[in-house]
């Protein structure tokens, strides 16, 4: 794991941004955020692993130990907000509630501020497309299964994330940050939002990576949602930030692609690795 610093001279507070920890084991995460002590930590998504539970009648939440030691940790590091990736899909209420109770704040389409009541600093979650679709169709659903399989319906036709919420969210007094797990919302839907900050994750940085000499700069391979040579795979764009993620839940292997831990830090701070933004 590398640990890399983008300084970003608006932003009022220093950021730890987590993602794609797919419910592995995350000491190196924890190690790293004990260590730095960011003033706030945003998992933008995909902190579990997407197969069902594998006991009957049991949360997935419980299964997913990890994921639950690394909200535990973090939440005593400092506040943490957490939004929904397409691995969350099949999570439930009660889910969402147990991860509440180790201390994080999950923001499935809505936002809240920090400190509570604050106008500092205001974060709002965006969900994943796939999470809202499976959500809507397991509500119409009479049955009385914790995750009752989907059907050919509930992603056809490629789903769009909920974004009427968000008129309300710009309006919200301070620096508004908002969780948006796929980069590839951003262009389509995020692109002339009034929104000081923007953190991503779900590209893998593109999986395997090679420096494009013409470019003057490392490109990724693939990402979902983007195809072959994705532009939005890491590091700064303008408003917008996109970690590498924490781990590989696919059989190819992260090539040139360590796994990263961002920190976003205002201008009066400083890491050893940065990369500069207005």
């Amino acid at each position: 794991m590398v640990e890399t610093f983008y300084t970003i001279h608006s932003c009022p507070v220093s950021i730890a941004l987590v993602t794609d920890t797919h419910n592995t084991p995350a000491d190196a995460v924890l190690n790293s955020l004990r260590r730095r002590k960011p003033a706030l930590i945003l998992l933008a998504g995909d902190f579990v692993y997407a197969d069902p539970p594998t006991a009957p009648g049991r949360l997935k939440m419980l299964e997913s130990r990890y994921a639950l030691l690394l909200l535990q940790g973090c939440a005593l590091v400092a506040p943490t907000f957490v939004s929904l990736g397409n691995h969350e899909w099949m999570l439930n209420e009660a889910d969402l509630e147990l991860m509440h109770s180790y201390g994080v704040t999950v923001l499935d389409n809505c936002f809240a501020s920090i400190p509570p009541g604050g106008t500092k600093v205001c974060c709002g979650g965006l969900s994943s497309a796939r999470f809202t679709a499976y959500q809507t169709w397991r509500r119409k659903q009479s049955v009385s299964f914790l995750y009752p399989e989907p059907d050919r319906t509930v992603w056809a036709g490629k789903p769009e994330p909920c974004t009427g919420w968000l008129d309300d969210f710009e309006r919200q007094p301070g620096y508004k940050i908002l969780l948006c797990h796929h980069p590839e919302y951003v262009p389509r839907y995020l692109q002339n939002r009034c929104i000081d900050l923007i953190v991503s994750g779900h590209a893998h940085g593109g999986q395997w990576r090679y420096y494009s000499r013409r470019r003057q700069e490392w490109r990724g391979i693939y990402a979902p949602g983007q195809g072959l040579l994705p532009k939005l795979t890491e590091g700064i764009h303008g408003n917008h930030v996109i970690s590498r993620g924490l781990s590989n839940n696919t059989p190819i292997p992260r090539l040139n692609n360590p796994p990263e831990l961002v920190y976003i830090l205002p201008a009066n701070e400083q890491g050893s690795t940065q990369q500069e933004s207005g």
